[in-house]
């Protein structure tokens, strides 16, 4: 039988290689299982077909090899651009707090990042800015699919003060929020 083709570029084709490199192949063709239907989705459809897909590989692979999943597609979505321009804005800050007010003067990790202290911020979204679920007509029930964003704003951070920071979800829109809120531990 021959190897069903998985797709290989966009958000779909991210997904499939983080989801791939973290179980294997049979679990990508299983989950993926019609490549050409989901590209043909409309926005609705796309987002019913992540929840699904969030909550069969919630229990096919777990929780925590979700979240590494989701966790690749977000260090992947902050491109080079959010990185380039954060890396632009601590370069020109003083401090800590001056960096987080060019990043929300440029509207570059929601706009509304605030400091808490020297080793916190705290930020968030008032929309989700995913394509892929923003349309969802169901909450979804667990946070896994929001990993992504956890991933990303770790990934913004990181980059720009070159070192490690962690991110937690408080929140989520997708989960039936009115924003997402996002903590991010330096």
């Amino acid at each position: 039988m021959a190897k069903q083709k998985i797709p290989t570029t966009g958000r779909i084709g991210r997904f499939a290689r983080a989801l791939e490199k973290e179980t294997n192949r049979k679990v990508v063709e299983k989950t993926i299982d019609s490549p050409n239907a989901y590209l043909k989705y409309n926005n609705i459809e796309k987002a019913a077909w992540w929840l699904k897909t969030m909550e069969n590989l919630s229990k096919s692979i777990g929780k925590d090899t979700l979240a590494k999943v989701m966790h690749a597609c977000g260090s992947k979505c902050c491109g080079i651009t959010s990185r380039k321009r954060a890396k632009l804005c601590w370069a020109q800050s003083k401090t800590l707090k001056d960096f987080i007010n060019n990043l929300n003067k440029h509207h570059i990790g929601g706009g509304r990042l605030k400091l808490v202290n020297n080793h916190t911020i705290t930020g968030g979204y008032n929309t989700c800015y995913c394509g892929q679920v923003k349309y969802s007509e169901k909450p979804f029930p667990s946070d896994s699919y929001c990993q992504c964003s956890t991933a990303w704003y770790k990934q913004l951070f990181e980059t720009a003060l070159q070192k490690p920071v962690k991110v937690d979800l408080k929140q989520s829109i997708i989960q039936g929020a009115k924003t997402c809120e996002f903590v991010i531990h330096i």
